[in-house]
Formats: structure tokens, sequence, C-alpha cells
């Protein structure tokens, strides 16, 4: 039966998807003299790669079965093969596609890794190298790059397997140290050796009761991995939120309700900061104090429309948002004191 309608429903969705930031490893082979541009080829496996040209006896191949091998795995990978330089050839690639974080290189040369871990550095990118050169860590002082230091079987690119393992969890949830990789054996360096790659910012493939891992997790400048990583993915959370924010509203008001929305969007990537793993428990007294949620320790601070200047009221500049976290960190080293008594 034909009918008039008087009861309309129109429903419109008020949220819109953005990307966020990938970790998608990429393999570099640079200074290609085969290849007349830059190549770039995606693979979530190893047909992929084939599929591509690509041979079991080729570099880049091992390094994507390294990356495959492993437990988690990458959803895919980017391979890249350049006639250039390894910075030229990134600089060219974030042209076309910046969808990458975790570089890895063909090369092994000294010269090679300190060019990708600079590059790395000024890109918020992150560079895992390897070498069977000590040193290679040598005067190297930089946040975004994390040098494995092998000289078992280098062919079999442990670094790849590394970030194979790591890079797809989720930010904050584990750290690099302590990690057993698929298909990998242990360095034979000697305890001296051993101590000084540590003492210079590298790791080693070491093995104790019969297990073989990463026995450390440090960049070359001596901070942690794990907490650059999530410092990373903080940052992509409050940038790609507070963009969605902006866009599915008509308008966020430079008053007090405003800036309460915000905050709200800042503390709700604390929040899931804090779910991840990246942001400390509190649990004490002195914890409390430095949290908000009395749930995680950080801590947000905004102003209120009355601090503001005239000029940043006219210019419709928020500033002044300010927060902190305190790192839920993780455990590299026990020192146990006992006693046995009679």
């Amino acid at each position: 039966m034909a009918f008039i309608n008087d009861i309309i429903i129109d429903i419109t969705r008020g949220t819109q998807g953005l990307t966020q930031k990938s970790f998608r490893p990429l393999i570099l082979k640079a200074g290609d003299s085969s290849a007349t541009a830059l190549e770039k080829h995606i693979a979530s496996d190893l047909t992929d790669l084939t599929s591509a040209g690509f041979t079991s006896s080729d570099d880049v191949y091992k390094m994507a079965a390294a990356m495959f091998a492993q437990s988690p795995k990458p959803e895919d990978i980017m391979i890249v093969v350049s006639p250039d330089t390894i910075a030229d050839a990134l600089d060219e690639l974030r042209e076309s596609d910046d969808n990458f974080y975790a570089v890895c290189i063909t090369s092994r040369t000294k010269t090679d890794l300190n060019a990708a871990g600079t590059w790395a550095n000024a890109n918020k990118k992150f560079f895992f190298g390897c070498s069977s050169d000590i040193t290679s860590l040598d005067s190297r002082n930089v946040d975004r790059e994390a040098y494995l230091i092998h000289n078992n079987a280098p062919g079999d690119f442990p670094e790849c397997a590394w970030v194979g393992q790591n890079i797809p969890k989720q930010p904050g949830s584990t750290t690099f140290k302590w990690k057993r990789l698929n298909g990998q054996n242990a360095s034979s360096f000697t305890k001296t050796e051993l101590t000084t790659i540590r003492t210079s910012k590298g790791q080693a493939l070491q093995e104790m009761a019969g297990a073989t891992y990463v026995n450390e997790g440090t960049t070359t400048s001596g901070e942690f991995i794990d907490v650059i990583v999530g410092q990373d993915w903080v940052e992509d959370q409050l940038q790609t939120d507070l963009l969605s924010l902006f866009l599915n509203n008509e308008k966020i008001a430079l008053d007090d309700s405003g800036i309460a929305q915000v905050e709200g969007v800042v503390r709700n990537v604390l929040k899931r900061a804090g779910d991840a793993g990246i942001v400390a428990r509190a649990s004490s007294e002195d914890d409390l104090k430095l949290s908000d949620d009395k749930v995680y320790m950080s801590q947000v601070f905004v102003p209120r429309r009355a601090d503001l200047s005239v000029n940043d009221r006219a210019n419709r500049e928020l500033k002044g948002v300010r927060f902190v976290y305190y790192l839920a960190g993780a455990i590299h080293k026990v020192n146990v004191n006992g006693l046995i008594t009679v």
C-alpha cells in the first residue's frame, strides 16, 4: 500500500576517518647501478617479491624473509631500489609516499649506516642498522637510530628480524630488549667486546641459558628505542585526533567551552597511551599527586580564555596547552641481593 511518510529520519555521520601514522618497515637498496630510477614495491609476503622480479639470492628478498619469519610480523613491507644515494633516495620517496617508518638498508658500510641514521633523525623516522664492525658506533649520538652489532651470519639480516617482530606491536606494549628472533644465531663476540658494544650504545644477539636474544634496546644516543617509538605514536594520535575535532565540528569556539574540548582530546590520547603501556600507572601516594585521573601518571594544563592575550584571541590561536606524562618504562636490568645463613 502506498502511503505518505510523515516520519523522516536523517542521520549524518559526524566522524571523518583520518589516516594515522604508518609504522611500516622500509627496506632500501640505494646506489644500485642496475636501476635507472627509484622503484617501489609493497609486499605482504615473499610471493609478492618474486612476482616483482626479486629472487631468493637478492639481499632485499633475504631482508624481507627475515621480517616475515617473525611472530608477529609486518602486515606489509615497502621495498625501494634506487640508483641514488641513501639520503637522496629517501627524500625522493617521501615526495611520493611517506607511508613508512622503520628504515633498513642493504649496506653494511659505516658511512652508509651513519647516513641513514642521520637522515632518519632529521625526518622523524627510525633507522635500524647492522654491522660486524664495533667502530660503527663511534661518535654516534642519535635518537632515531639503533645498531645491532653482529658477527655471525650477518647475511641473515638480524636487524630486519628485530624490526619485523617489534614494529608491528602496539607502541608501549613492548621493549626492544630480551627479544628472541626466529632464524637468527647468537654473535660470537667475547665478553669484553659485548661490554664495548653496550657501553657504545649498541646491542648484540647474545646467548644465555640456551636462549638467544637481543641484549639491549637503545639508540646510539642512549635513549631507549621504545621511548622514541612511543613518543612518535602519542604525537601522531594527538595530531590526528585534534584534526578530527576541527574537521567534524562546524566550529570550536575560542572560549572556555572550546578550550575544554581541546583538553578532552589531549586527555583521551594520554589515557590511550596509558592503556598501551607508554604512561606509568599511578599507585603510590606520590604517584597519585602526578595523576589527573588517578589512574595514569599524566597531567594536562590548559589556559582559560581570560588568560589568553588579546593578540592571540584576535589571531584565533590557542596557546598554553601543555601536558606531561611519566614513562612506564621497562625492566632491563635486575640486581638481587641474597643472604645464606644457618
